[in-house]
């Protein structure tokens, strides 16, 4: 059953208690990985404050877990009806479909909210986070070293909140199974 659960992708909304998993997730990632993230090598009182800064009653902040450790984090954050994303994936889980599924179901989480605009920034030489946005069909602005990209979100529909609520139901299923594989473990 290990094997199973370790393969799965589902984001998670995080929380309070997940700040120190925050934290650990940019302290695996290399001062490459930080500047191509944050557009800016920081360093780790910069990282402490930007995580301890996020706003997790407006924000939202979604990860998808190995066990413990976050293999992939994504920060929504929000502005006068529209969001901004950014997301960082741990190089060993790199290439495995983890920065789509959870740019997907920030999508709509926002959608599903009112949210008429997301938007990224990234360094132009960020090609993972340029070939999501040209996948999800987003209009790239490149400026020298820097690219924004930008997409209008439809409106929520029945059937977006529908999908919202299952895929709320397969992280409660995820939880459940790791609940009992733990279990097994003792």
């Amino acid at each position: 059953m290990m094997k199973l659960i370790e393969k799965t992708k589902l984001p998670y909304f995080l929380g309070e208690s997940d700040r120190a998993a925050m934290q650990q997730h940019f302290a695996r990632l290399s001062s490459d990985d930080l500047r191509l993230r944050f557009g800016r090598t920081p360093d780790r009182i910069w990282l402490r404050q930007y995580v301890d800064g996020i706003d997790l009653e407006s924000d939202a902040v979604l990860g998808v877990r190995s066990g413990d450790q976050l293999l992939g984090l994504t920060h929504l954050a929000l502005y006068r009806g529209a969001v901004e994303l950014g997301l960082s994936v741990l190089p060993q889980a790199r290439h495995q479909g983890i920065a789509s599924a959870m740019f997907e179901r920030a999508v709509l989480y926002a959608r599903n909210r009112g949210v008429v605009e997301l938007f990224m920034h990234c360094l132009s030489e960020n090609q993972p986070m340029r070939t999501i946005a040209r996948r999800a069909g987003m209009r790239l602005v490149v400026e020298g070293s820097e690219t924004d990209a930008f997409i209008e979100l439809p409106p929520a529909t029945v059937f977006s909140i529908g999908a919202e609520q299952i895929a709320c139901q397969q992280v409660l299923i995820d939880l459940a199974l790791r609940q009992v594989d733990l279990a097994n473990v003792d």
